[in-house]
């Protein structure tokens, strides 16, 4: 088919449907009073339009009720199964970390657990003091010591404004 053949044909269509303008309708109207072939196919399109039109409507074994609640179970199910899976797999993937992390114990990662240290290994162990320091803090001279802040005056003079 030829694009002049498919341009009447959608045309002819357009007016089967109603859907052209007052120009178009004129111009099929011409071919349909002097041309066989748009005759023929106008013919043709009268004929599969009422065919479609008279095909029996199929009825429905079940009811739209019982169609939407079997929709909505299988998308439940379909979620179940997705839940499932995705718990699964989190398990697994916890279990791999966690296998993994003591299988590599010089990964930063790994959990460690504390030693107590050996003091006469190398001599070089920490000791804390809790009852006296290890290191003598100085005591503040008396300047420091008399620091005290007056509440009843201020500590720098405020001036006042003069209207």
């Amino acid at each position: 088919m030829d694009i002049y053949q498919r341009d009447r044909f959608e045309l002819l269509s357009a007016y089967l449907d109603g859907e052209v303008s007052p120009s178009e309708r004129q111009q099929v109207q011409d071919w349909l009073e002097h041309d066989p072939a748009a005759q023929e196919l106008h013919q043709r399109l009268t004929q599969l339009r009422y065919g479609l039109q008279t095909l029996p409507t199929p009825v429905s074994e079940t009811s739209a009720d019982a169609l939407l609640a079997g929709v909505f179970a299988q998308e439940e199910q379909r979620q179940s199964r997705f839940r499932r899976v995705a718990w699964g797999g989190g398990a697994i993937a916890a279990v791999v970390v966690g296998a993994l992390s003591f299988l590599a114990p010089q990964s930063p990662l790994a959990p460690r657990f504390a030693q107590t240290p050996d003091p006469e290994a190398d001599g070089s162990s920490l000791l804390i003091a809790v009852s006296q320091p290890v290191v003598d803090i100085p005591l503040a001279p008396d300047a420091i010591k008399d620091l005290s802040i007056s509440i009843d005056r201020p500590v720098v003079d405020i001036p006042t404004a003069q209207y």
